[in-house]
C-alpha cells in the first residue's frame, strides 16, 4: 500500500487534532484573539531575567515587536471579515 503524501498526512493530523480539541476550541480561539493585546502589554515588561544566557534579549524583543505587528494586522483582518449566516 502506497504512503500518502506529506501534505495529506499533515492535513489528516490537523483534522484529528481539531476533533480531539472539541472542548478546548473556544479557549484556543479566545487566546488567539487576545494575543495582540497581550503582545501590546509586553514592551513594558523586562524579560531579561527570565531569558537564558545564550539568548540575547534584543532578538526576543525584535521577535515580539514583529509578532505584535503581525498579530494586530491579522486581528483587524479577522474583524473586517463578514459574518457567516447560519444555515437554514
Amino acid at each position: 500500500m502506497a504512503r500518502r503524501p506529506l501534505l495529506a498526512r499533515a492535513r489528516l493530523g490537523l483534522r484529528r487534532c481539531w476533533r480531539a480539541a472539541a472542548g478546548w476550541r473556544v479557549y484556543l480561539l479566545a487566546a488567539f484573539m487576545a494575543l495582540p493585546d497581550v503582545l501590546d502589554a509586553l514592551p513594558g515588561v523586562d524579560l531579561a531575567p527570565l531569558l537564558p544566557e545564550w539568548l540575547p534579549g534584543t532578538k526576543v524583543a525584535a521577535f515580539l515587536a514583529v509578532a505584535r505587528l503581525a498579530a494586530r494586522a491579522y486581528a483587524t483582518k479577522l474583524a473586517a471579515m463578514p459574518a457567516r449566516e447560519p444555515p437554514r
